[in-house]
């Protein structure tokens, strides 16, 4: 049977996997895959976040589904260099061999090294597939495609794609014997043009999985974990010889918090055991000044070279030297494996290549005599920043760059600062450590590129962060190699805010971050947002690097709680010169202890004054934690928001005991988390205590139906009794009419001072609205008015009108979208428009009022006394009947600034009547809203000449027009001449 021939080849090959020293960290990397989905803003799911973790073993990657189902599947492994996912392939690869994973799923294993292949001008499925089964006698392709559902093909270390994805799909191959360009001929894999009846097991890095997504359907990503304590442990515990000296170093290791974080990937548990084998106290004393990834990697080289003694250290930094030429341009021409006369092109001799020294860099291809690879990709990444730390004219003896100036190098990699080498060049650059790279590779570091990056950096960041092509993450690794505070705050100084959105986030993620936030001397605002922060332990509990001293009351209970996920993050609000002004925590997993460290935040930070939390964990312990923080006399948070978010009364019983001594929180809201009646009893205690300076109480979606009458009688209550409340925000809940009628008891108290109320989406009815209209008779303060999408009707707003016409005058906003109205009610508005000077503000959105309502509204519009500057009709069921009466109106009136007619059948005809309005000198409209209203190019002259006519016009808004490339030539005519001043079209 050939297929136990090949199985038996795979055994024999990766029996000894682990034997090589720097993939004998793969037997101790748990297969435990964390499960990712991509959680942009849904609306179907809160947050689009799973509700839970999924985990899975990398042998359960291809099970059958529910229904036993085992049809082709793509697998994504995604995880930063250095974590492990070409020792979790093989080691995948040797297991299935051995038939403990994935038995009968396949019959086949096709691994790519995609690296190996990627410098190669063409090539065939078929050449992929050939070169695995060289070292086979038998029969290949004929065999091997007889069931394509049961092959798998392994792409190791998927490319960043050079080409647009756009321009590839007609180049891409269906034909196995078809030679092409190994970019086509790998993206015909991924969007299973090739063989699409197999699965696909793909690794990339992070920055790779923004493009690899575009091209594939519905795949499985997954994260490898980073080493947890128990693995790293057990790793030490198998790289020395005795289990004290192991653990001895795995202590000290732990001393140094950014060292311990960094070491949890294994390739830099790997450098760390490699070099301190030799248990020298020099190299373990050294090990405690460790603070980035380049630390490690010089630390690395430095410690080789001082294997050599007498004149061969010369000879050796010549060997590094040829190393990081031969890397560079490996890299430039996207090639990992070296044959004997690439090496020798470089200095490097054959007699080098023989010797113990490089050996600690380089290793022999399996299967070949004289070809040369890096021991790991990342060391080649690293020798290339440092070529290019060390470039001076004279050096550029291999290959032809002397004329390229340093922004083409920097941008030459096409990831900018997701590239692991511009990270290097970044940490080689700083000031502390140009002693040290000079003396191990015997080269001067060249002067003015620290200038020449900020340059690039400043430059990358003004050209494309505001444009969401930098992810933010991939510029604080660059900014923490540096280790330069002024230098990052230079950086972060020029950013407003910063999004991070991704499904995960490392410890190394958050170490990073943190050393940035804590240098931003500028006001920010910033949104963290992840399906699950990665290496984060909760049983861990407080260790040494926990802040020894707590001034809380609950200090034994601080202690007790686990080292939280937050905890670097907090440490960084904590400094005394960040200014980040704005927080918002979505999802994040948060614990109790999260809570606790937060808490520690208020004691000093004076800066935070907006916190967010959306799907909030942090339960009963965490928020009564967090609750201790708010109450400091140093905490100026002023706007608490907490969105689908488990709150109980023990909760609100401590935001309660807030809202009763903070002198800061004005602005408290809730939306979409269902609060007890108690909880909101107990809520409204505080809200009823004068200590309470709250202005804005938002609770969106948050009653329970069956509380809605009682909770709307706690309100009352505390409208009565607090005259600080000014905004009261109630959409989105229950509250029917019986619940307004206790609602506007307090509403018509004399104390209550309400500008702003909202009761969208409330149930309500007509009967509301006699309730709300004695509540306007009386107001004294009242200025905007939302009751957006409930059954009103014409009776209901008629109501409404009559407590506008005897109020006090101070209404300025009123919206009546979606309430069921129609042309009926339009006298009564009309009648408000005229007599109540301050309404500046009319949404009528989605109500029938078609052509005879709008007829009425104008004649409210022509009133000299009528203020109104914000007129909204959008779908209305207007035709272009009506522009006649709106022109009439533009006529007299001065007033009016922004009028939406979208959605609304206006014709090119009615258009044409209504740009006569437009143009007249008394329209002061500065923007108009026309989408989706019928119109094609026949209107377009018209429109174009309003556009010379009229100075006030700043936007216009023709999108869903049929106006076609005449209609479009006529308006761009008009936009080049200097009278037109439109900003948006």
């Amino acid at each position: 049977d050939y297929r136990q021939i090949f199985r038996t080849h795979l055994k024999e090959k990766y029996l000894n996997m682990g034997v090589h020293k720097c993939y004998h960290h793969g037997k101790h990397i748990e297969s435990r895959l964390l499960l990712v989905k991509e959680h942009g803003i849904s609306e179907k799911t809160p947050c689009g976040i799973p509700q839970q973790d999924n985990f899975i073993d990398m042998g359960h990657v291809f099970d059958p589904d529910e229904e036993g189902c085992s049809s082709s599947q793509t697998v994504v492994l995604q995880g930063c260099a250095g974590i492990g996912k070409t020792a979790v392939v093989h080691k995948f690869m040797f297991d299935w061999a051995a038939g403990m994973v994935a038995p009968g799923r396949f019959d086949y294993l096709i691994y790519v090294n995609c690296r190996e292949i990627s410098h190669i001008a063409n090539l065939s499925a078929a050449d992929l597939i050939t070169s695995t089964f060289q070292d086979i006698y038998g029969p290949i392709l004929d065999v091997i495609l007889v069931y394509p559902e049961k092959l798998l093909f392994i792409l190791d270390g998927f490319p960043e794609l050079q080409h647009p994805v756009g321009n590839l799909e007609e180049d891409l191959s269906a034909n196995p014997q078809e030679q092409k360009p190994v970019e086509t001929l790998l993206c015909s894999f991924v969007r299973k043009k090739l063989f699409p009846e197999s699965s696909l097991l793909i690794t990339a890095r992070p920055a790779t999985m923004k493009k690899l997504h575009s091209l594939l359907k519905q795949p499985i990503q997954a994260e490898i974990i980073w080493f947890t304590d128990a693995e790293k442990r057990a790793y030490f515990l198998s790289q020395f010889s005795g289990a004290d000296a192991a653990m001895d170093v795995f202590c000290e290791l732990q001393q140094n918090e950014t060292l311990d974080i960094m070491s949890s990937l294994p390739i830099i548990s790997w450098i760390i055991c490699s070099v301190l084998q030799s248990q020298e106290d020099g190299d373990r004393s050294l090990m405690g000044s460790l603070q980035t990834m380049t630390d490690v990697y010089l630390f690395y080289f430095s410690k080789c070279l001082k294997t050599l003694t007498g004149t061969s250290v010369w000879k050796g930094k010549s060997c590094l030297w040829g190393l990081c030429s031969l890397a560079a341009e490996g890299l430039q021409n996207q090639q990992v494996l070296f044959e004997v006369c690439d090496l020798r092109r470089h200095g490097i001799g054959v007699y080098d290549i023989n010797c113990a020294f490089l050996n600690h860099f380089l290793k022999k291809v399996e299967g070949s005599v004289n070809v040369y690879t890096f021991l790991h990709f990342s060391f080649q990444e690293f020798l290339t920043a440092v070529f290019y730390a060390l470039k001076n004219d004279s050096s550029w003896m291999f290959f032809d760059q002397v004329e390229k100036t340093w922004q083409e190098i920097f941008q030459q990699y096409g990831k900018g600062f997701s590239s692991l080498t511009i990270q290097f060049l970044f940490g080689l650059l700083h000031k502390g450590k140009r002693k040290a790279v000079e003396t191990t590779f015997g080269r001067k570091v060249s002067p003015g590129l620290r200038e020449e990056l900020l340059k690039w950096t400043e430059k990358e960041i003004k050209d494309k962060y505001s444009r969401l092509q930098i992810e933010p993450m991939d510029l604080f690794h660059c900014l923490y190699e540096i280790q330069e505070e002024e230098y990052a705050e230079k950086i972060i100084g020029d950013l407003q805010s910063i999004i991070l959105l991704q499904p995960t986030y490392t410890k190394m993620d958050i170490l990073a971050m943190s050393f940035c936030l804590k240098s931003s001397h500028s006001h920010l605002s910033m949104s963290l947002k992840c399906q699950h922060l990665i290496g984060f332990e909760e049983e861990e509990q407080a260790s040494a690097f926990m802040t020894p001293v707590f001034t809380l009351n609950q200090s034994v209970e601080l202690h007790n709680l686990p080292v939280s996920r937050l905890h670097l993050l907090c440490q960084a609000l904590r400094n005394p010169y960040c200014k980040i002004k704005d927080l918002k925590l979505i999802f994040c997993h948060l614990t109790a202890s999260c809570g606790r460290d937060l808490s520690l935040v208020f004691e000093t930070n004076q800066y935070l004054t907006d916190l967010e939390f959306v799907k909030n964990t942090l339960e009963d312990s965490g928020m009564r934690l967090l609750c201790e923080g708010l109450k400091q006399p140093n905490c100026v948070l002023q706007t608490l928001r907490l969105y689908r978010c488990l709150i109980s009364p023990a909760s609100c019983g401590a935001l309660a005991a807030v809202l009763s001594t903070s002198q800061w929180l004005t602005d408290l809201e809730f939306r979409e988390t269902k609060l007890e009646a108690s909880a909101l009893k107990l809520l409204c205690e505080g809200l009823k205590d004068p200590n309470c300076k709250l202005q804005k109480l938002k609770l969106c979606a948050s009653f329970l139906p069956e509380s809605s009458d009682v909770v709307c009688k706690y309100l009352a209550s505390v409208l009565i009794c607090n005259p600080n409340l000014t905004e009261l925000d109630l959409s989105d809940n229950p509250l029917g009419d019986t619940g307004v009628k206790y609602l506007c008891e307090g509403l018509r108290h004399s104390n209550c001072k309400v500008e702003k109320l909202d009761l969208s989406t409330c149930c309500l009815t007509d009967a509301s609205c006699m309730e709300l209209s004695s509540f306007l008779q009386v107001s004294q303060t009242l200025k905007e008015l939302f009751v957006f999408a409930n059954a009103l009707g014409d009776i209901g707003v008629q109501h409404l009108c009559e407590g506008l016409q005897h109020a006090q005058g101070v209404i300025e906003s009123l919206v009546l979208s979606q309430c069921s109205l129609s042309a009926a009610c339009c006298e009564s508005l009309t009648q408000v428009m005229s007599s109540t000077r301050s309404l500046t503000r009319l949404l009528l959105i989605n109500n029938k009022i078609e052509d005879l309502g709008l007829k009425l509204l104008c004649e409210g519009l022509k009133h000299p006394d009528c203020q109104l500057k914000d007129l909204a009709l959008w779908t209305c069921h207007l035709t272009g009947e009506c522009c006649q009466d709106l022109c009439n109106a533009l006529y007299t009136n001065e007033c009016l600034r922004d009028l939406d007619l979208s959605d609304n059948a206006l014709g090119d005809e009615g258009m044409q009547v209504l740009c006569e309005g437009l143009k007249h000198s008394s329209c002061k409209l500065q923007t108009l809203w026309l989408a989706e209203c019928h119109l094609t190019d026949a209107c377009c002259g018209a429109l174009a000449f309003v556009l010379n006519r009229n100075e006030n016009l700043m936007l216009l808004d023709l999108s869903g027009n049929d106006l076609k490339d005449f209609g479009v030539q006529m308006l761009c005519d008009a936009l080049i001449q200097p009278i037109c001043k439109l900003q948006t079209f």
